[in-house]
């Protein structure tokens, strides 16, 4: 195969693959324009149109789902030994395009970024902080971390942690407007919404028979974690979360976890990365690096339950740190 040849096959690929030669140009490291060469000159070496192109959508002709079918197989085999080649040759290297949970991002993978770094001096690391579930092929991610259910038969998932999900408040608004004890008060209180989680209308309980599912109001929600974990800091409703997204105020006891003998949905928490028969080193290393500083346990579980383990010592001892954290803070 001449070079040009395969590098108008690799274009080709890679605009089926990506769904757009603006993507596959940002995969491939070249122009937009260099693509459009590249599979204009593959149709002048076949004769053959090979995709219909329009400003809002590209889709394959007939001869070109053909040609594709046939040498897709073979492009797929080349490229990974290519990469194969490449990577048994140097250390993992190249830019790495990443999307990150906002609140997850910050708290846990942000402050490591650093060291991952300084142990491969080779990648560059583009690094995208976004709560929706981006499109890693269309929008040239090279991995991405979900929390929450998958849907993409697409993408390959390796799972980092899971997550309790629960619900918490602060001692003072507690204090203020009592505390729930079984899950159908919850109608009495103010309570905070968090928009990605599905069912913004009810929160589901589990463990005790059958699902039950009870109706919440309350005037406070967004879309962005953070923010509704301040609001719940300022004594403005109970919020049902994440345990990373508080592990530091439950352990401090700014937060308390209300209802703590129910139980809601846990979390799954994942790398994904886009389906192929090779994984290039650097998302390797990437994913490797995740759940080396996450930890198992996980690290949010390991300050939950330290902080536990020093209050019941402080409790041997005569001190009650909860009634004081609460006494402390109560209007």
């Amino acid at each position: 195969m001449s070079a040009g040849l395969y590098s108008e096959l690799e274009a080709f690929d890679a605009v089926l693959r990506h769904g757009s030669f603006t993507a596959a140009a940002r995969q491939l490291e070249l122009t937009p324009g260099a693509i459009t060469r590249r599979l204009n000159a593959l149709e002048a070496r076949l004769g053959v149109k090979l995709l219909n192109r329009s400003t809002r959508r590209l889709s394959l002709t007939e001869a070109g789902r053909d040609y594709h079918a046939e040498v897709a197989p073979a492009l797929a085999q080349i490229l990974a030994a290519g990469e194969r080649a490449r990577d048994r040759a140097a250390q993992p290297r190249g830019e790495l395009r990443v999307s990150l949970p906002m609140n997850f991002g910050r708290l846990y993978v942000m402050p490591h970024l650093g060291e991952f770094l300084a142990r491969h001096p080779g990648i560059e690391l583009d690094v995208q902080f976004d709560d929706r579930f981006v499109d890693l092929i269309g929008e040239g991610f090279d991995c991405a971390i979900r929390i929450g259910a998958l849907a993409d038969s697409r993408l390959i998932a390796r799972r980092i942690a899971q997550t309790r999900r629960i619900l918490v408040a602060a001692p003072q608004y507690l204090a203020r407007r009592g505390v729930p004890t079984a899950p159908a008060q919850l109608s009495e209180h103010d309570c905070l919404h968090y928009t990605l989680f599905r069912g913004n209308a009810s929160w589901e309980f589990h463990g005790r028979g059958e699902p039950l599912r009870i109706p919440v109001r309350g005037r406070l929600r967004a879309n962005y974690g953070a923010p509704l974990v301040d609001a719940a800091l300022r004594g403005e409703g109970i919020l049902q979360t994440a345990t990373f997204a508080v592990a530091q105020e439950l352990a401090a006891g700014r937060l308390v976890e209300v209802l703590p003998d129910w139980s809601l949905l846990p979390i799954g928490i994942h790398a994904v990365y886009p389906g192929r028969e090779y994984r290039p080193r650097k998302v390797e290393a990437f994913v490797a690096f995740l759940e080396q500083i996450v930890g198992a346990p996980a690290v949010w579980d390991r300050i939950i339950v330290g902080a536990a383990g020093a209050d019941a010592g402080l409790a041997d001892a005569g001190f009650d740190g909860a009634a004081e954290a609460g006494a402390a803070t109560a209007p």
